[in-house]
């Protein structure tokens, strides 16, 4: 989703500089992220998730019987804004709530439940156009991408230029699979795919005081191969899959103000011990995500 970030949703704290009467005649439209310090705006974030797992020969035939899971997850989220100088923005990001479920079928529910710690708040930096910032060594100041597909800080780059309805515009993006899909199984996928997304404006609702945007997501994750732990055996895992999401933007509430998306991922595993036949097996996400602000 998490350079600039996209996953399964989108959430955040977001100002635009929006000329009323260029919103109303559909004119190109300047946007950029600048919020007042000491904002804050709470979302709710819901993932449901399924898994399918085939256990494969090296024929790559399906053998045996798959084996299903379920994921679910309810987050509670804040944001707000620490600082703003020189167009660069400090916000902390907390969970006040997290709740998730996960089960493989004919198996008992396990539940977790997060609330109000503190312990979960982290601070991002990110510049004028969301993009997050560098340090002099060249790393992330913060880096936005939560795990799990969560969405503790999501959004979309803004342009860097006027845009108009219909426009598109690309950005780099990086997803991560849900912990809570792939724990099922007790395999561990920990690194990301990076790859890029079309963002389109769609419309424009002009409003008095509150001014709607209205964006559409498209991404195609790349195949690539990543290490894995699968029940403590090390081996690699091929993925690839495609996102689709959508994001309405509210310049009263400077935020993204509701959001929707759909991913599906299927991998190819590959693990064992050295000198012992591999296991084989096929692996098909699907997870669906929407985003809410909190009144």
């Amino acid at each position: 989703m998490q350079a600039s970030r996209l996953c399964p949703v989108a959430g955040g704290v977001v100002a635009a500089v929006l000329s009323a009467g260029a919103l109303a005649a559909q004119q190109p439209v300047t946007v950029q992220w600048s919020p007042r310090a000491g904002a804050v705006v709470r979302t709710v974030t819901s993932s449901r998730g399924t898994m399918v797992f085939h256990e494969l020969n090296e024929a790559g035939q399906v053998i045996g019987d798959s084996v299903m899971g379920e994921m679910s997850s309810l987050a509670g989220i804040t944001h707000r804004i620490v600082s703003q100088q020189e167009g660069n923005v400090v916000v902390e990001v907390r969970y006040d709530s997290l709740r998730t479920r996960a089960h493989l079928m004919g198996q008992d529910w396990k539940d977790d439940l997060l609330s109000g710690t503190g312990e979960s708040a982290v601070r991002v930096a990110m510049d004028g156009k969301l993009r997050p910032l560098q340090g002099a060594d060249g790393g992330l100041v913060a880096d936005p991408v939560s795990d799990g597909g969560i969405a503790s800080w999501h959004g979309v780059e803004l342009p860097d230029h006027p845009v108009v309805p219909g426009e598109t515009w690309t950005v780099t993006t990086v997803y991560r699979l849900p912990s809570q899909l792939s724990g099922l199984l007790d395999i561990a996928v920990r690194d990301s795919i990076i790859a890029t997304a079309t963002v389109r404006l769609d419309s424009v609702a002009a409003r008095p005081t509150d001014s709607l945007m209205y964006f559409n997501v498209q991404e195609t994750l790349p195949a690539v191969t990543l290490p894995v732990v699968d029940a403590g055996d090390s081996g690699t895992v091929e993925l690839k899959g495609a996102q689709a999401a959508s994001l309405v933007w509210s310049t009263g509430w400077q935020a993204f103000v509701s959001g929707a998306s759909q991913v599906r991922v299927v991998g190819q595993l590959r693990s064992g011990k050295a000198g012992a036949a591999p296991r084989l097996a096929q692996i098909n996400w699907a997870i669906s995500t929407r985003l809410q602000v909190r009144l």
